[in-house]
């Protein structure tokens, strides 16, 4: 064994203790700190900002729980009681037809905006709607960057394909700028928002709409439960008003 003398020996113990104490410094310092940022995770959690609505979208069919992945199809949004209106942009939107399938199958956007209806798919497709509000037909067209449509009035535009039923898009015409989606949790946040009073809305393609008047904003997350009992493809005629032709086995 080596013995170190007096003096080196007590530098020694006074080393090993700073440091100790600097240790156990650091981890006190660590715990104050985790322990402060606790609370206010919690509070986030529980209590939305000041101008701000925070919800979470619960899902089901006939009384059975659904996965809340399908809530992101939904479209959340806010009127206030003084209108505010929404600033439209200069590029239109896109709503692309792809393998037989409108991308994306839902869009919200703002009253005067433009949506263009580019075509990837080989064949043809006749983008078209037959609602008051926005009764447009694009005609038959193929691949390549198709017709567009400016919706100049605020409602749900249900959009279809002439020649193949089961394409379905849906296109929210807002007249407020407050519009969000949920997350594949079902969780919504809109910020910037006044105090209120006004009307908060949940629109979903597979439920009735869900509305709650808020005469102030929500101090907690706000609950919205949907049943979904509705179609994704829901029965329509072409655009001539007549049932569509059945397609051949194998035919695109």
């Amino acid at each position: 064994m080596i013995k170190l003398g007096p003096q080196r020996e007590h530098k020694q113990m006074r080393s090993v203790g700073a440091g100790a104490g600097r240790g156990v410094d650091l981890v006190g310092w660590l715990a104050t700190l985790l322990l402060a940022m606790l609370p206010a995770a919690a509070l986030w959690a529980q209590a939305p900002a000041a101008d701000a609505i925070e919800g979470r979208i619960t899902l089901s069919s006939e009384g059975r729980a659904l996965r809340s992945q399908e809530a992101v199809d939904a479209v959340v949004y806010f009127r206030p009681d003084r209108a505010v209106a929404p600033s439209v942009p200069a590029a239109p939107f896109e709503i692309i037809t792809e393998r037989k399938t409108f991308v994306p199958r839902v869009l919200a956007v703002p009253v005067g905006a433009s949506v263009r209806f580019p075509n990837r798919d080989p064949i043809l497709h006749n983008v078209f709607s037959t609602q008051r509000e926005a009764a447009f037909d694009l005609g038959l067209y193929g691949k390549g960057p198709g017709g567009s449509y400016t919706f100049s009035q605020p409602g749900v535009i249900k959009v279809y394909c002439n020649v193949h039923h089961a394409m379905v898009a849906h296109v929210l015409v807002m007249d407020t700028p407050f519009v969000t989606r949920p997350d594949g949790q079902g969780r919504f946040r809109l910020d910037g928002l006044s105090s209120g009073p006004g009307e908060l809305f949940v629109w979903h393609e597979r439920a009735s709409l869900w509305r709650q008047r808020l005469d102030a904003l929500p101090s907690a997350v706000l609950p919205v439960s949907l049943e979904l009992s509705r179609r994704k493809v829901p029965p329509h005629l072409n655009k001539f008003g007549q049932p569509y032709r059945r397609s051949r086995p194998g035919e695109y």
